[in-house]
């Protein structure tokens, strides 16, 4: 367990939150939730609200950096998020 692994985790979890909550690849998901749920659900809430989706995330990521960080499919997987994550934050910055 290592921080540079937690730090990378916590980016994977960034990046799942916004694949949750935000990008377009999801867009069914959530469009199937709404109509299922209504606009006041609170499932509906929780799938369309970074907040909580990060906290599910994390839940779901701390146990398994803690067990699995150290094994390659763990590396891989949440470096590949964190990765993606870093290139959202980059290319809002390079945006003249």
């Amino acid at each position: 367990m290592s921080i540079t692994m937690l730090i990378v985790t916590l980016l994977a979890v960034c990046r799942v939150t916004r694949l949750v909550t935000d990008d377009y690849i999801t867009l069914p998901v959530r469009q199937w939730v709404l109509n299922r749920n209504g606009a006041e659900g609170w499932f509906t809430h929780g799938i369309h609200c970074p907040k909580c989706v990060s906290v599910w995330a994390g839940f779901a990521a701390a146990p398994l950096w803690y067990f699995y960080g150290g094994q390659a499919w763990y590396i891989i997987i949440s470096t590949a998020l964190a990765l993606s994550y870093a290139n959202i934050l980059l290319n809002r910055l390079d945006k003249d």
